[in-house]
């Protein structure tokens, strides 16, 4: 099944929905609509219904999947459905996800090892033996169709095409034969780069922070992994203005899906809602290939079974603040 989200205008106001399909080329059904009415069918008062309906299926994706089986059955439900009276038409999608976490990886042996030549560096043995990441910011979370914002400090814009594995259970200390058991789904995951700013800021030996921080992307949808043949690999794709920039396969991974989550559960409780990316697929980036984007231009991600997610690149922000630098204490 998918998992989306969308904007509905109520007499309260806008509000963020959740809806679902078995297929999103025949629509999708509002399953808060659903679980109201079908409250209301059980004898609930109209009230009752439509404060029980908001508590099982919230705006909040994260919130939605932390309710486990009284969430999921919901959706099922709701699917299963062939009355259309909850069914929704031409939806306007916003943002599948808003994470409670987010955490980015390195898993394309071809991609992480050019980024080490780009900075003139050996690949370090631990990308061969642990599954390496950083935390993102899980604020900074574009939909489909959102432009890019275009930050002052930055010239160089890219974009990362990278598979998004979504936690819908919580889980610690579990092994890869167990992970799976606490994966939602999958998405399309687009982690925007300002490389400029990012070569510099990493040569302090810490993670990216302003080269990434200010805008990812995801969606369009969320794909549970039992509506996908995901194990022998999805097609991936990125496309600029039409063209295609990049053709690759998430099979290229050298950490399985199943492993990442292991490890990144080692010590640590993972909860739903939880995204952790996989790290940009071989040749997904501008970068890569010796291309650069430009104001206004229109990327598109396309991932095998998850859609296409569409965004366009804003302008660049003008004027803002730069620290000053410093001098070392013995040159002070």
């Amino acid at each position: 099944m998918h998992l989306a989200r969308t904007r509905l205008e109520t007499k309260d106001g806008a509000q963020t929905r959740i809806i679902a399909s078995d297929d999103p080329d025949n629509g999708w059904v509002d399953v808060r609509t659903h679980e109201r009415l079908a409250r209301e069918r059980a004898g609930a008062t109209p009230g009752a219904a439509a404060r029980i309906a908001a508590a099982v299926v919230p705006g909040s994706m994260s919130e939605a999947l932390a309710g486990g089986d009284a969430f999921t059955d919901a959706v099922r439900a709701a699917i299963a459905d062939t009355s259309g009276d909850a069914r929704v038409t031409t939806p306007t999608l916003t943002n599948a996800l808003d994470p409670l976490a987010y955490r980015d990886f390195m898993c394309f042996e071809e991609h992480f090892s050019f980024g080490y030549r780009w900075q003139n560096k050996p690949v370090p043995e631990i990308m061969y033996e642990l599954p390496i990441s950083y935390f993102g910011n899980p604020r900074a979370f574009i939909g489909p169709d959102d432009d890019v914002p275009w930050p002052h400090y930055t010239r160089r814009m890219d974009y990362e095409l990278e598979l998004g594995i979504v936690i819908g259970r919580p889980c610690t200390n579990v092994t890869p034969e167990e992970a799976l058991d606490s994966v939602a789904g999958l998405t399309i995951l687009n982690d925007f780069s300002a490389r400029d700013i990012q070569a510099r800021e990493m040569t302090g030996g810490l993670g990216p922070a302003k080269g990434k921080h200010f805008a990812c992307g995801a969606g369009p949808y969320l794909t549970t992994l039992d509506s996908l043949s995901w194990e022998s690999g999805l097609r991936m794709q990125a496309r600029v203005n039409g063209d295609t920039w990049c053709d690759a396969i998430s099979s290229e991974m050298i950490w399985t899906i199943a492993e990442i989550v292991a490890w990144t559960s080692q010590g640590e409780q993972l909860q739903p809602g939880w995204l952790l990316g996989s790290g940009t697929c071989n040749g997904g980036s501008t970068i890569e290939i010796g291309r650069e984007l430009s104001p206004g231009d229109v990327v598109e991600l396309e991932i095998e079974g998850l859609g296409v997610l569409r965004n366009r690149l804003g302008v660049p922000r003008e004027g803002g603040w730069w620290p000053q630098a410093r001098q070392p204490a013995e040159q002070a």
